[in-house]
């Protein structure tokens, strides 16, 4: 397949992955002449522009670009195969065009289910180790020097492990919201009949942190990991009953990269017609439809903070619950 890449920061990432995945990488497009230009001729890419006609003769396009662009991109390429960063960036606002697309062959990259770890835990349930769903809980602590909203600092970095929850246990309803000063939140959710709660917090060093607790009937699991700009993306080893098993993921492997080319495999290997449909969902491929379906889930949270209820016995802190 002839591949193109929009973007020119973690675009870069993509070109590798469609090119492992044996694709042909033969354009890029981005913004800047200039820069796009550069970058075409240090990856090797023939063709480069600013215009989508640039594309024109892809088989595959993989969209690196910020989130609000995202709705933009996949409306005009619904002629391509499409793989979209995460997350697909649904809003109150737009989810009527969202949901209007007829992309069946869009995906979105979520790469926390391709992380070993996240195999690990999905072997575990596969195989009966957990057991029942009890209780879920998720800490997300960030601390990223970007101009972003509470919110969107929520759907933005919470949409990592969410997608990772989504696949192994399916479809969650939001219940309800709470904010703190700044960056924390609190969201609350039902999955299975249990509850799931998802809080995101800012963190006391730059980076990223996830400390991701699962309890079953029979069995309960902690995964703990992050992004920091000096160490990369690592993950701790799987806590099960508190006793570490295997090594965890070093930052010394790419962990995050080498995920992200997962899902171009996936996806590349999908089209091909070497994985079957079921196949694609197992590994934890996302067509845009499941994409949509997880970011729905989360869309309360909008509406809700939209229309807070403050109150002083709270000591300051604005509560939200959805009807």
């Amino acid at each position: 397949m002839k591949a193109g890449v929009i973007g020119t920061n973690w675009g870069r990432v993509h070109v590798q992955g469609l090119r492992k995945a044996g694709c042909d990488v033969i354009a890029m497009m981005a913004h800047d002449a200039d820069i796009v230009a550069r970058i075409a001729e240090e990856e090797g890419i023939p063709n480069h522009g600013t215009e989508l006609s640039v594309l024109r003769d892809c088989d595959v396009v993989a969209i690196a670009t910020p989130t609000a662009s995202h709705l933009g991109y996949l409306t005009a390429l619904q002629d391509k195969i499409v793989l979209c960063e995460k997350p697909l960036g649904l809003t109150p606002d737009n989810q009527k065009q969202f949901l209007s697309l007829n992309a069946d062959r869009s995906y979105v990259s979520f790469p926390f289910p391709f992380l070993d770890s996240a195999k690990q835990i999905q072997q575990l349930v596969a195989n009966g180790d957990f057991g029942d769903l009890m209780r879920i809980t998720v800490v997300a602590g960030v601390n990223l020097p970007y101009p972003k909203t509470p919110t969107e600092w929520f759907m933005e970095d919470m949409i990592h492990p969410f997608s990772l929850l989504t696949h192994l246990f399916g479809e969650m309803q939001f219940l309800g919201a709470r904010q703190g000063t700044g960056c924390n939140i609190s969201a609350q959710l039902e999955c299975q009949h249990a509850l799931v709660d998802l809080m995101l917090c800012p963190w006391p060093h730059p980076g990223l942190h996830f400390d991701i607790t699962l309890i079953g009937s029979k069995n309960a699991y902690q995964l703990r990991g992050g992004f920091r700009p000096d160490r990369q993306w690592w993950m701790e080893p799987l806590m099960i009953d508190d006793i570490p098993h295997g090594q965890g993921e070093s930052a010394k492997d790419a962990i995050w990269i080498r995920a992200n080319h997962r899902v171009a495999k996936a996806l590349i290997d999908h089209q091909n017609h070497d994985l079957t449909d079921q196949q694609a969902l197992e590994l934890g491929l996302f067509p845009l439809q499941r994409a949509l379906a997880m970011e729905q889930s989360l869309l309360p949270l909008w509406k809700a903070l939209a229309g807070y209820d403050q109150s002083p016995t709270l000591a300051g802190n604005m509560v939200w619950q959805t009807t």
